[in-house]
């Protein structure tokens, strides 16, 4: 191997297995040396101007940095490649699913797959690992936009809050903000949001009991301080003070899990607060008997 594609290789290696002429010219190779590298299959084309080497694997992580590095700063990923990149649940970083978002006057034919649109705004806008990317507030829009399934969009708004990416009020802004210029996706979002505000499947469902049998909606993920300035968060607080956990923590065994749990409950009800806790059988296959046992405390 000659000294120029060893070069080459120690460039790759820290841009993420991603070069462009920048890179090339860097490493000693002229434009015919590199032509004739190409040609030869010995580097492939992921992106305009952008390359990986032939035994470097055609992953997620090498389009997206591709792309980024072909369209520039004027870019953003998205929709459920974002979701990906963010880490949100049930988005695995698949390679087909790259897709950038570009503002309307780049619309013209790209070397990646791309979104137009005219909301293109700084706040949407974001960095991560050094990939510009929309925010998880405009990944939702989008993936309902784009014809994500419900099931797919709820998984991201859920985790979306539960990571602190972003919260109720800040997607039921935007939601009504896009509703008013009449973007396709929004009554889905609308239907969605109904029992948002908790931080899984089971805390939704939750949710969805309270509002289907005419309870309160409850504030969801509330934090109380404790002694020696330490915190603690619930799951649901009612107006009356009533604490909810909905978790699963019940089906904790140890000696550790018990002790802490007792302990949380303890400082709970020290503070003034009724509580009480239900399982995930109890949700899914028993909820008549939350529905009343909280009926009964709001009473």
């Amino acid at each position: 191997m000659r000294p120029e594609d060893r070069a080459l290789l120690r460039i790759a290696a820290a841009t993420h297995h991603v070069v462009g002429l920048a890179e090339v010219a860097a490493a000693g190779l002229t434009a015919r040396q590199w032509q004739w590298r190409v040609n030869g299959g010995e580097w492939v084309e992921v992106a305009s101007g952008q390359w990986r080497h032939a035994a470097t694997p055609d992953t997620f992580d090498i389009r997206v940095r591709a792309g980024s590095r072909a369209l520039g700063r004027d870019a953003a990923l998205a929709g459920a490649a974002a979701a990906a990149w963010w880490g949100l649940d049930g988005f695995p970083p698949d390679p087909s699913s790259v897709i950038f978002a570009v503002p309307r006057h780049r619309r013209r034919q790209h070397s990646v797959p791309v979104h137009s649109t005219r909301d293109w705004r700084q706040g949407d806008l974001l960095w991560r690992d050094g990939i510009r990317i929309t925010s998880v507030t405009r990944v939702v829009l989008d993936l309902a936009e784009f014809g994500e399934s419900a099931r797919r969009i709820e998984a991201a708004i859920d985790s979306g809050i539960r990571m602190r990416l972003t919260s109720v009020p800040t997607l039921r802004r935007r939601i009504g903000q896009a509703g008013g210029r009449g973007r396709r996706g929004i009554p889905l979002l609308r239907e969605l949001m109904l029992d948002s505000g908790g931080e899984s499947a089971l805390e939704r469902r939750f949710l969805r009991l309270m509002r289907e049998h005419g309870l309160p909606s409850p504030q969801s993920q509330v934090t109380y301080a404790r002694e020696a300035g330490r915190a603690m968060r619930v799951d649901f607080e009612f107006r009356n003070g009533l604490v909810v956990e909905v978790s699963g923590r019940l089906g904790h065994t140890s000696d550790r899990d018990r002790q802490r749990e007792g302990r949380r409950r303890n400082a709970l009800q020290q503070q003034g607060n009724p509580f009480r806790e239900f399982t995930t059988a109890d949700v899914v296959d028993d909820p008549g008997y939350v529905v009343s046992t909280i009926r009964a405390a709001l009473r």
